[in-house]
């Protein structure tokens, strides 16, 4: 009996610790209140606040390579620069990374912004001996901001050539040096300041010089580059190219022009830039830019004319419609093509106005029948005019349309049938009578007393 006592005991121990762990368990657990979809359907994408850039080099670039040492056409060693943007504008709790080829693991930048190293708006980074994975040919470089612990992240790459130096970069760099010193471009017209209309043509002129056997060609950019982050002229892409006008033919952009066309340019109103870019390809890849600041003026928004529109009810009983007229408010000329919605109590209507500036609608049977006011809204609108909405009512009247009993002629019995068909004899009688003795030169009226 003992025995059985100790055994419930123990059970009942072993089930209550186990339903306590159970509450314990539930109680801990992440509550979770997105509501639970089903299917293979992705949620919607949202805005990424962030954003990163590569600055330096700019794309498509030449790299010469030396061993595990990288330089600039210029013979300054390669450095990577770039900048960063949030929408709060802080970037102090962000970090940002460098892979090259996708020779993994990212290497972090140093940040350069005015805030101290911490301070990622601006950043840079600099090629050792541990990590150099630069090779001839095309190049794929990646810069990746990362923000919020990790859960925010953004990405910006280029790519550039690699080119094998020959000798000592040492040399080569003098000799780059000597010949890139030659390279200028120059805009010539129109010129700093000066005012330019938008809705005309603009032609730019002007002129560059590089050595003879180089390969360069000249591109134009008009106006700022808005939504693209932190945009440099070397990576704008709005560039243009210019047509060479060089004494050498085709391919001489010692002396260039371009015509920009009518809303083929960023130009706004007020001080806007053009940039010129002289690029050069060969035998060594270098780039030089001029700018001049021009007033652009935007032609003025055409000035929009008014308009008259007139409701009217015509017809009778259940053939009434509504007729809108729309006319020139100034010289009262009708306009055909308008475009004419509205309602006529709940009922809704949609069509054009014709030559004469008309459009009419019925109006529907039950609306009449039942005698309620009629309400007409309408809203007329016209390419070169004012939007125009107008409405008006009218008394309704019901209209009975059942067909009222024909009354019966009163019949006639036969004796007055017949009473009648013998007067209406009597007197042809008479009348013949009357007629010949007339015609005898007797005059003697009749009937006889």
């Amino acid at each position: 009996m003992l025995y059985k006592v100790l055994l419930i005991l123990i059970l009942s121990t072993i089930v209550f610790i186990g339903a306590s762990l159970m509450v314990a368990s539930a109680q801990i657990l992440p509550q979770n209140n997105s509501p639970t979809t089903t299917g293979s359907s992705s949620p919607a994408p949202v805005d990424n606040p962030y954003g990163i850039r590569i600055n330096e080099p700019s794309k498509g670039e030449t790299i010469y390579i030396n061993g595990t040492e990288y330089f600039y056409s210029s013979g300054k060693k390669l450095s990577l620069s770039g900048i960063s943007v949030a929408d709060s504008g802080n970037l102090t709790g962000c970090d940002v990374s460098v892979v090259t080829n996708n020779v993994f693991p990212y290497q972090p930048a140093n940040g350069t912004g005015l805030l101290g190293i911490k301070d990622f708006s601006k950043w840079s980074y600099t090629f050792g001996t541990k990590y150099a994975n630069l090779h001839e040919g095309s190049n794929k470089i990646t810069s990746k901001l990362t923000c919020e612990g990790g859960n925010a992240k953004a990405y910006y790459t280029v790519n550039v050539t690699g080119v094998k130096s020959n000798g000592t970069f040492t040399e080569l760099s003098q000799t780059i040096n000597t010949d890139l010193s030659a390279l200028s471009v120059e805009i010539l017209s129109p010129s700093n300041g000066e005012s330019v209309h938008t809705d005309s043509p603009i032609e730019v002129n002007g002129s560059s010089n590089y050595p003879q056997n180089y390969d360069c060609e000249v591109l134009l950019s008009a106006g700022k580059s808005d939504g693209v982050i932190a945009p440099t002229s070397s990576n704008d892409p709005n560039f243009k190219k210019t047509q060479a006008k060089g004494v050498n033919g085709s391919l001489d952009y010692r002396s260039w022009s371009i015509v920009l066309e009518p809303g083929s340019t960023n130009l706004k109103n007020g001080s806007q830039p053009l940039t010129a870019k002289l690029q050069c390809y060969s035998p060594f890849s270098s780039v030089k830019f001029a700018n001049v600041n021009v007033d652009a003026i935007l032609p003025k928004p055409a000035e929009l004319k008014t308009m008259d529109v007139s409701i009217d009810k015509a017809g009778e009983g259940l053939n009434q419609r509504i007729i809108i007229g729309t006319n020139d408010a100034i010289n009262k000329d009708a306009l055909e093509s308008a475009t004419i919605t509205g309602t006529i109590n709940e009922q809704r209507f949609s069509g054009s106005s014709n030559i004469d500036g008309k459009y009419s609608t019925n109006i529907s049977p039950s609306l009449l029948e039942s005698g309620d006011t009629i309400n007409v809204s309408v809203t007329v609108t016209k390419e070169g005019y004012k939007l125009k909405k107008t409405s008006t009512s009218f008394e309704g009247i019901p209209i009975n349309t059942e067909t009222p009993p024909t009354t019966p002629r009163p019949s006639t019995s036969n004796d007055e049938s017949n009473s009648n068909n013998e007067a209406d004899l009597a007197d042809k009688i008479f009348d013949d009578v009357q007629k010949q003795l007339s015609e005898q030169g007797i005059n003697i009226p009749l009937p006889f007393g």
